[in-house]
Protein backbone atom coordinates (compact mmCIF):
# COMPACT_ATOMS: atom_id res chain seq x y z
CA UNK A 1 0.00 0.00 0.00
CA UNK A 2 2.81 2.03 0.76
CA UNK A 3 4.59 1.49 -2.20
CA UNK A 4 1.70 2.03 -4.34
CA UNK A 5 1.55 5.56 -2.71
CA UNK A 6 4.71 6.32 -3.59
CA UNK A 7 4.59 5.25 -7.06
CA UNK A 8 1.65 7.79 -7.68
CA UNK A 9 3.00 10.56 -6.42
CA UNK A 10 5.99 10.47 -7.97
CA UNK A 11 3.75 9.80 -11.24
CA UNK A 12 1.79 13.01 -9.73
CA UNK A 13 4.86 14.76 -9.53
CA UNK A 14 6.39 14.30 -12.97
CA UNK A 15 2.76 15.08 -14.39
CA UNK A 16 2.78 18.16 -12.71
CA UNK A 17 6.44 19.29 -13.19
CA UNK A 18 7.98 17.26 -16.58
CA UNK A 19 11.48 18.72 -15.34
CA UNK A 20 10.93 16.11 -12.96
CA UNK A 21 11.38 13.57 -15.77
CA UNK A 22 15.40 14.90 -16.12
CA UNK A 23 16.42 14.48 -12.07
CA UNK A 24 15.03 10.63 -12.03
CA UNK A 25 17.45 10.08 -15.25
CA UNK A 26 19.75 11.68 -13.77
CA UNK A 27 19.48 9.72 -10.89
CA UNK A 28 19.10 6.22 -12.44
CA UNK A 29 22.28 6.53 -14.21
CA UNK A 30 23.97 7.26 -11.39
CA UNK A 31 22.56 3.90 -10.10
CA UNK A 32 23.56 2.13 -12.96
CA UNK A 33 26.78 3.46 -13.41
CA UNK A 34 27.28 1.87 -9.85
CA UNK A 35 25.85 -1.34 -10.59
CA UNK A 36 28.58 -1.61 -14.17
CA UNK A 37 31.31 -0.16 -12.79
CA UNK A 38 33.10 -3.49 -11.36
CA UNK A 39 31.89 -5.69 -14.40
CA UNK A 40 32.73 -2.96 -17.34
CA UNK A 41 34.31 -0.06 -16.37
CA UNK A 42 34.23 1.62 -20.12
CA UNK A 43 30.61 1.09 -20.60
CA UNK A 44 29.88 3.10 -16.92
CA UNK A 45 31.27 5.48 -17.86
CA UNK A 46 29.58 6.25 -21.19
CA UNK A 47 26.14 6.00 -18.53
CA UNK A 48 28.45 8.72 -16.07
CA UNK A 49 28.59 11.13 -18.98
CA UNK A 50 24.89 10.95 -20.12
CA UNK A 51 24.00 11.48 -15.96
CA UNK A 52 26.90 14.62 -16.23
CA UNK A 53 24.77 16.01 -19.49
CA UNK A 54 21.76 15.84 -17.60
CA UNK A 55 23.16 17.12 -14.81
CA UNK A 56 23.64 20.72 -16.57
CA UNK A 57 19.54 21.93 -16.96
CA UNK A 58 19.43 20.55 -13.30
CA UNK A 59 21.85 22.85 -11.91
CA UNK A 60 20.78 25.81 -13.96
CA UNK A 61 16.85 25.51 -12.99
CA UNK A 62 18.17 24.86 -9.17
CA UNK A 63 21.18 27.57 -9.69
CA UNK A 64 19.51 29.60 -6.93
CA UNK A 65 19.91 27.39 -4.58
CA UNK A 66 22.79 26.06 -5.60
CA UNK A 67 24.33 29.42 -5.22
CA UNK A 68 22.71 30.41 -1.40
CA UNK A 69 24.75 26.99 -0.07
CA UNK A 70 28.09 27.87 -0.99
CA UNK A 71 29.62 25.05 1.05
CA UNK A 72 28.46 22.29 -1.11
CA UNK A 73 30.45 24.39 -4.03
CA UNK A 74 33.48 23.27 -2.38
CA UNK A 75 34.08 20.07 -3.29
CA UNK A 76 33.04 20.45 -6.72
CA UNK A 77 35.34 23.20 -7.04
CA UNK A 78 38.14 21.03 -6.23
CA UNK A 79 37.37 17.89 -8.13
CA UNK A 80 37.59 20.56 -11.50
CA UNK A 81 40.78 22.10 -10.70
CA UNK A 82 42.31 19.23 -9.83
CA UNK A 83 40.96 17.59 -12.88
CA UNK A 84 41.90 20.41 -14.84
CA UNK A 85 45.54 20.32 -13.61
CA UNK A 86 45.85 17.13 -14.65
CA UNK A 87 44.49 17.81 -18.14
CA UNK A 88 46.57 21.17 -18.72
CA UNK A 89 49.29 19.11 -17.61
CA UNK A 90 49.09 16.84 -20.12
CA UNK A 91 48.53 19.63 -22.97
CA UNK A 92 51.76 21.59 -21.95
CA UNK A 93 54.16 18.02 -21.57
CA UNK A 94 52.78 15.46 -24.13
CA UNK A 95 54.55 15.32 -27.07
CA UNK A 96 53.75 13.71 -30.67
CA UNK A 97 54.66 9.91 -31.08
CA UNK A 98 55.53 10.04 -27.13
CA UNK A 99 56.29 6.40 -26.07
CA UNK A 100 54.66 7.25 -22.98
CA UNK A 101 51.11 7.91 -24.89
CA UNK A 102 48.92 5.52 -22.99
CA UNK A 103 50.20 7.14 -19.85
CA UNK A 104 49.53 10.49 -20.29
CA UNK A 105 45.89 9.39 -21.69
CA UNK A 106 44.92 7.65 -18.45
CA UNK A 107 46.05 11.10 -16.62
CA UNK A 108 44.02 12.82 -19.14
CA UNK A 109 40.97 10.50 -18.56
CA UNK A 110 41.15 10.71 -14.97
CA UNK A 111 41.06 14.38 -15.58
CA UNK A 112 37.87 14.31 -18.15
CA UNK A 113 36.42 11.98 -14.67
CA UNK A 114 37.04 14.40 -12.07
CA UNK A 115 35.08 17.37 -13.92
CA UNK A 116 32.30 14.86 -15.02
CA UNK A 117 32.14 14.60 -11.21
CA UNK A 118 32.42 18.38 -10.24
CA UNK A 119 28.81 18.69 -12.28
CA UNK A 120 27.12 15.83 -10.95
CA UNK A 121 28.27 16.47 -7.18
CA UNK A 122 27.16 20.20 -7.73
CA UNK A 123 23.86 18.71 -9.20
CA UNK A 124 23.45 15.98 -6.25
CA UNK A 125 23.36 18.90 -4.11
CA UNK A 126 21.02 21.58 -5.78
CA UNK A 127 18.16 20.37 -4.12
CA UNK A 128 16.93 19.17 -0.32
CA UNK A 129 17.75 15.66 0.60
CA UNK A 130 14.09 13.22 0.02
CA UNK A 131 13.74 10.51 1.83
CA UNK A 132 12.38 8.52 -1.23
CA UNK A 133 15.22 8.69 -2.78
CA UNK A 134 17.87 7.56 0.11
CA UNK A 135 15.59 4.83 0.35
CA UNK A 136 15.61 3.56 -3.37
CA UNK A 137 19.45 4.17 -3.22
CA UNK A 138 19.99 2.22 -0.45
CA UNK A 139 18.65 -0.90 -1.46
CA UNK A 140 19.80 -0.72 -4.73
CA UNK A 141 23.48 -0.23 -3.70
CA UNK A 142 22.89 -2.95 -1.25
CA UNK A 143 21.51 -5.40 -4.22
CA UNK A 144 25.11 -4.10 -6.27
CA UNK A 145 27.47 -5.24 -3.54
CA UNK A 146 25.61 -8.70 -3.24
CA UNK A 147 25.81 -9.43 -6.62
CA UNK A 148 29.79 -8.25 -7.09
CA UNK A 149 30.02 -10.71 -3.53
CA UNK A 150 28.71 -13.06 -6.02
CA UNK A 151 30.20 -12.82 -9.22
CA UNK A 152 33.81 -12.42 -7.21
CA UNK A 153 32.56 -16.09 -5.46
CA UNK A 154 31.89 -17.41 -9.05
CA UNK A 155 35.10 -16.25 -10.57
CA UNK A 156 36.95 -18.27 -7.49
CA UNK A 157 35.12 -21.02 -8.08
CA UNK A 158 35.79 -21.31 -11.51
CA UNK A 159 38.99 -20.90 -11.17
CA UNK A 160 41.97 -23.74 -11.11
CA UNK A 161 43.58 -23.04 -7.80
CA UNK A 162 41.39 -21.37 -5.92
CA UNK A 163 43.72 -20.29 -3.05
CA UNK A 164 46.36 -18.71 -5.62
CA UNK A 165 43.24 -16.98 -7.53
CA UNK A 166 43.35 -13.20 -7.01
CA UNK A 167 39.36 -12.19 -8.23
CA UNK A 168 39.76 -8.71 -10.52
CA UNK A 169 35.98 -8.86 -11.29
CA UNK A 170 36.03 -6.68 -14.49
CA UNK A 171 39.34 -4.62 -13.62
CA UNK A 172 42.52 -5.51 -15.04
CA UNK A 173 44.22 -5.26 -11.55
CA UNK A 174 43.19 -6.90 -8.64
CA UNK A 175 44.57 -3.73 -6.24
CA UNK A 176 42.11 -1.55 -8.11
CA UNK A 177 39.47 -4.32 -7.68
CA UNK A 178 40.17 -4.53 -3.93
CA UNK A 179 40.04 -0.31 -3.14
CA UNK A 180 36.76 -0.06 -5.49
CA UNK A 181 35.26 -3.00 -3.75
CA UNK A 182 36.23 -1.29 -0.38
CA UNK A 183 34.20 1.86 -1.02
CA UNK A 184 31.48 -0.33 -2.70
CA UNK A 185 31.47 -2.12 0.80
CA UNK A 186 31.40 1.01 3.10
CA UNK A 187 28.76 2.53 0.53
CA UNK A 188 26.61 -1.27 1.17
CA UNK A 189 27.39 -0.78 4.81
CA UNK A 190 25.51 2.77 5.02
CA UNK A 191 22.75 1.36 2.96
CA UNK A 192 22.19 -0.94 5.80
CA UNK A 193 22.11 1.61 8.34
CA UNK A 194 20.03 3.66 6.49
CA UNK A 195 17.22 0.77 5.85
CA UNK A 196 17.06 0.87 9.76
CA UNK A 197 16.04 -2.82 9.49
CA UNK A 198 14.86 -4.74 12.98
CA UNK A 199 17.94 -6.47 12.94
CA UNK A 200 20.26 -3.85 11.23
CA UNK A 201 23.91 -4.66 13.91
CA UNK A 202 23.31 -7.87 12.75
CA UNK A 203 22.84 -7.14 8.82
CA UNK A 204 25.92 -4.83 9.29
CA UNK A 205 27.86 -7.84 11.13
CA UNK A 206 27.21 -9.63 8.82
CA UNK A 207 28.00 -8.07 5.57
CA UNK A 208 31.25 -7.17 7.14
CA UNK A 209 31.81 -11.07 7.36
CA UNK A 210 31.31 -11.39 3.55
CA UNK A 211 32.87 -8.60 2.32
CA UNK A 212 35.81 -8.49 4.02
CA UNK A 213 36.11 -12.53 3.13
CA UNK A 214 35.64 -11.07 -0.81
CA UNK A 215 38.10 -8.28 -0.25
CA UNK A 216 40.79 -11.04 0.72
CA UNK A 217 40.33 -13.07 -2.25
CA UNK A 218 41.48 -10.10 -3.93
CA UNK A 219 45.10 -10.78 -2.12
CA UNK A 220 45.57 -6.82 -1.89
CA UNK A 221 47.62 -6.31 1.27
CA UNK A 222 46.38 -2.72 2.17
CA UNK A 223 42.82 -3.23 1.26
CA UNK A 224 42.95 -6.36 3.79
CA UNK A 225 44.33 -4.37 6.84
CA UNK A 226 42.54 -1.08 6.00
CA UNK A 227 38.90 -2.18 5.21
CA UNK A 228 38.08 -3.57 8.30
CA UNK A 229 39.50 -0.34 10.40
CA UNK A 230 37.10 1.99 8.15
CA UNK A 231 34.25 -0.16 8.16
CA UNK A 232 34.33 -0.68 12.43
CA UNK A 233 34.90 3.06 12.31
CA UNK A 234 31.77 3.73 9.88
CA UNK A 235 29.99 1.68 12.74
CA UNK A 236 31.18 3.47 15.67
CA UNK A 237 30.61 6.76 14.13
CA UNK A 238 26.51 6.03 14.10
CA UNK A 239 26.58 4.09 17.34
CA UNK A 240 28.80 6.20 19.27
CA UNK A 241 26.24 7.63 22.14
CA UNK A 242 25.41 3.68 22.73
CA UNK A 243 28.63 2.08 24.76
CA UNK A 244 26.76 -1.05 25.13
CA UNK A 245 26.39 -1.32 21.66
CA UNK A 246 30.08 -0.65 21.13
CA UNK A 247 31.57 -2.95 23.43
CA UNK A 248 29.37 -5.67 22.03
CA UNK A 249 29.97 -5.13 18.35
CA UNK A 250 33.25 -4.33 18.96
CA UNK A 251 34.10 -8.20 20.50
CA UNK A 252 31.46 -9.25 17.35
CA UNK A 253 33.92 -7.58 14.84
CA UNK A 254 36.66 -9.15 15.85
CA UNK A 255 35.30 -12.49 16.07
CA UNK A 256 33.86 -12.05 12.75
CA UNK A 257 37.20 -11.21 11.59
CA UNK A 258 38.54 -13.67 12.48
CA UNK A 259 35.76 -15.97 10.72
CA UNK A 260 36.69 -14.66 7.95
CA UNK A 261 40.29 -15.64 7.44
CA UNK A 262 39.77 -19.21 8.46
CA UNK A 263 39.11 -20.32 5.09
CA UNK A 264 41.37 -18.10 3.47
CA UNK A 265 44.06 -18.39 5.59
CA UNK A 266 46.78 -20.05 3.05
CA UNK A 267 46.17 -16.63 0.89
CA UNK A 268 46.76 -14.34 4.29
CA UNK A 269 49.77 -15.94 5.43
CA UNK A 270 50.88 -16.38 1.93
CA UNK A 271 50.79 -12.81 1.01
CA UNK A 272 52.57 -12.06 4.94
CA UNK A 273 55.32 -14.23 3.52
CA UNK A 274 55.67 -12.59 0.66
CA UNK A 275 55.71 -9.54 2.67
CA UNK A 276 58.58 -10.69 4.82
CA UNK A 277 60.49 -11.63 1.80
CA UNK A 278 60.44 -8.21 -0.06
CA UNK A 279 61.15 -6.42 2.80
CA UNK A 280 64.24 -8.44 3.42
CA UNK A 281 65.04 -8.53 -0.61
CA UNK A 282 64.91 -4.36 0.17
CA UNK A 283 67.06 -4.17 2.82
CA UNK A 284 69.81 -6.16 0.36
CA UNK A 285 69.18 -3.44 -1.96
CA UNK A 286 67.20 -5.64 -4.28
CA UNK A 287 63.87 -3.24 -4.84
CA UNK A 288 62.53 -6.34 -7.48
CA UNK A 289 59.63 -7.03 -5.91
CA UNK A 290 56.12 -5.77 -4.77
CA UNK A 291 56.77 -3.76 -1.50
CA UNK A 292 60.49 -2.85 -2.97
CA UNK A 293 59.84 -1.60 -5.67
CA UNK A 294 56.84 0.73 -4.07
CA UNK A 295 59.58 2.14 -2.27
CA UNK A 296 61.81 2.71 -4.41
CA UNK A 297 58.93 4.60 -6.60
CA UNK A 298 58.54 6.57 -3.18
CA UNK A 299 62.48 7.82 -3.11
CA UNK A 300 62.63 8.03 -6.98
CA UNK A 301 59.94 10.06 -7.49
CA UNK A 302 60.87 12.09 -4.75
CA UNK A 303 64.26 12.39 -6.12
CA UNK A 304 62.94 13.35 -9.66
CA UNK A 305 61.16 16.12 -8.90
CA UNK A 306 63.94 18.03 -7.35
CA UNK A 307 64.47 20.86 -9.62
CA UNK A 308 60.69 20.95 -11.24
CA UNK A 309 58.87 22.98 -9.01
CA UNK A 310 56.61 23.51 -11.71
CA UNK A 311 56.60 20.35 -13.34
CA UNK A 312 58.18 18.30 -15.69
CA UNK A 313 57.01 15.49 -18.65
CA UNK A 314 56.95 11.59 -18.09
CA UNK A 315 60.22 11.89 -20.66
CA UNK A 316 62.09 13.81 -18.01
CA UNK A 317 61.10 12.36 -15.06
CA UNK A 318 61.73 8.71 -16.92
CA UNK A 319 64.93 9.55 -17.48
CA UNK A 320 65.59 10.97 -14.69
CA UNK A 321 64.86 8.14 -12.76
CA UNK A 322 66.93 5.65 -14.90
CA UNK A 323 70.14 7.71 -14.09
CA UNK A 324 69.31 7.65 -10.57
CA UNK A 325 69.07 4.34 -10.80
CA UNK A 326 72.15 3.88 -12.51
CA UNK A 327 73.88 5.71 -9.38
CA UNK A 328 71.68 3.91 -6.11
CA UNK A 329 71.13 0.55 -7.66
CA UNK A 330 68.33 -0.31 -4.44
CA UNK A 331 66.08 1.92 -6.63
CA UNK A 332 66.23 -0.81 -10.21
CA UNK A 333 62.83 -1.50 -8.97
CA UNK A 334 61.13 1.81 -9.76
CA UNK A 335 62.19 0.80 -13.57
CA UNK A 336 59.41 -1.05 -14.37
CA UNK A 337 56.79 1.46 -13.44
CA UNK A 338 58.16 4.55 -15.10
CA UNK A 339 56.13 4.06 -18.01
CA UNK A 340 52.98 3.86 -15.95
CA UNK A 341 52.93 5.31 -12.46
CA UNK A 342 54.70 5.58 -9.27
CA UNK A 343 52.30 3.80 -6.58
CA UNK A 344 51.83 6.74 -4.93
CA UNK A 345 49.51 9.67 -5.83
CA UNK A 346 51.08 12.86 -3.85
CA UNK A 347 54.98 11.58 -4.61
CA UNK A 348 53.80 10.79 -8.62
CA UNK A 349 52.15 14.20 -8.24
CA UNK A 350 55.08 16.51 -6.97
CA UNK A 351 57.45 14.23 -9.43
CA UNK A 352 54.59 15.60 -12.58
CA UNK A 353 52.83 18.65 -11.76
CA UNK A 354 55.24 20.41 -8.71
CA UNK A 355 53.93 22.13 -5.90
CA UNK A 356 50.91 23.14 -7.58
CA UNK A 357 49.96 20.01 -8.37
CA UNK A 358 50.98 18.92 -4.42
CA UNK A 359 49.27 21.59 -3.55
CA UNK A 360 45.95 20.96 -5.28
CA UNK A 361 45.50 17.15 -4.35
CA UNK A 362 45.75 18.22 -0.56
CA UNK A 363 43.09 21.28 -1.18
CA UNK A 364 41.13 18.28 -2.82
CA UNK A 365 41.89 15.54 0.53
CA UNK A 366 40.65 18.59 2.51
CA UNK A 367 38.05 19.66 0.72
CA UNK A 368 36.25 15.55 1.23
CA UNK A 369 37.10 15.95 4.69
CA UNK A 370 35.47 19.62 5.20
CA UNK A 371 31.95 18.37 3.45
CA UNK A 372 31.98 15.17 5.40
CA UNK A 373 32.16 17.98 8.58
CA UNK A 374 29.89 20.34 7.48
CA UNK A 375 27.24 17.51 6.41
CA UNK A 376 27.58 15.51 9.83
CA UNK A 377 28.12 12.39 7.51
CA UNK A 378 30.09 9.28 8.70
CA UNK A 379 29.85 7.88 5.46
CA UNK A 380 31.55 10.48 3.60
CA UNK A 381 34.27 10.83 6.05
CA UNK A 382 35.42 7.05 5.62
CA UNK A 383 35.34 7.02 2.23
CA UNK A 384 37.53 10.30 1.89
CA UNK A 385 40.12 8.45 3.99
CA UNK A 386 39.66 5.42 2.05
CA UNK A 387 40.73 7.79 -0.76
CA UNK A 388 43.88 9.19 0.80
CA UNK A 389 44.86 6.04 2.54
CA UNK A 390 44.64 4.11 -0.30
CA UNK A 391 46.85 7.28 -2.24
CA UNK A 392 49.97 6.56 -0.25
CA UNK A 393 50.52 2.98 -2.15
CA UNK A 394 48.46 3.59 -5.39
CA UNK A 395 47.12 5.60 -7.97
CA UNK A 396 43.35 5.98 -7.88
CA UNK A 397 42.62 9.44 -9.12
CA UNK A 398 44.27 7.81 -12.35
CA UNK A 399 42.80 6.49 -15.68
CA UNK A 400 39.10 5.55 -16.66
CA UNK A 401 37.80 2.53 -14.29
CA UNK A 402 40.37 3.65 -11.01
CA UNK A 403 39.19 7.51 -10.98
CA UNK A 404 35.62 6.67 -11.34
CA UNK A 405 35.09 4.55 -9.02
CA UNK A 406 36.38 6.70 -6.18
CA UNK A 407 34.30 9.75 -7.46
CA UNK A 408 31.13 7.74 -8.03
CA UNK A 409 32.01 6.72 -4.08
CA UNK A 410 31.77 10.32 -3.42
CA UNK A 411 28.71 11.22 -5.40
CA UNK A 412 26.83 7.94 -4.03
CA UNK A 413 27.68 9.16 -0.51
CA UNK A 414 25.83 12.21 -0.70
CA UNK A 415 23.21 10.65 -2.09
CA UNK A 416 23.48 7.79 0.76
CA UNK A 417 23.95 10.45 3.55
CA UNK A 418 20.39 11.92 4.98
CA UNK A 419 19.44 14.47 7.70
CA UNK A 420 16.89 13.23 9.51
CA UNK A 421 16.20 17.31 10.06
CA UNK A 422 14.56 16.95 6.88
CA UNK A 423 13.28 13.70 5.66
CA UNK A 424 10.73 14.94 2.58
CA UNK A 425 11.24 15.79 -0.74
CA UNK A 426 11.39 19.93 -2.09
CA UNK A 427 10.98 21.13 -5.37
Amino acid sequence: MLRQHTLSRFACSIKNNPFDFIYVLFYAGILVTLAMLLVNPDEALKVFIFSTALSLPIIGKNIKYVCSHKQNLVLPFMLLLFGLLQIIWVEVFKQPGSAFTGAYRSYQNGGKVMIFTALVMTALTSREPCADKTRITSIWTLLTAIGLYLFAGYQLAGAAEPLNYRVALGFEHQTSTAYALTLIALLASQAIINLRLKRTVLFYLLHFLISLAVIITTQTRAAILVYPILSIGLFFMHYRHNRTMLLKALLAFVVLAGLATIPLKPVIESRYQNFLVDLHSYNQNNSNTSIGARLAMQRAGIESGKGHDWGQSLEQRGAEIQRLAVQDTSLQGALEFINVHLHNEIIDTFSLKGIPGVVVLLLLYIAMLLTAYWQRSPLLFVISGAIAIYGLSDLLLYAKGEALSCVLALCLAAMLSTNLMRERCHD
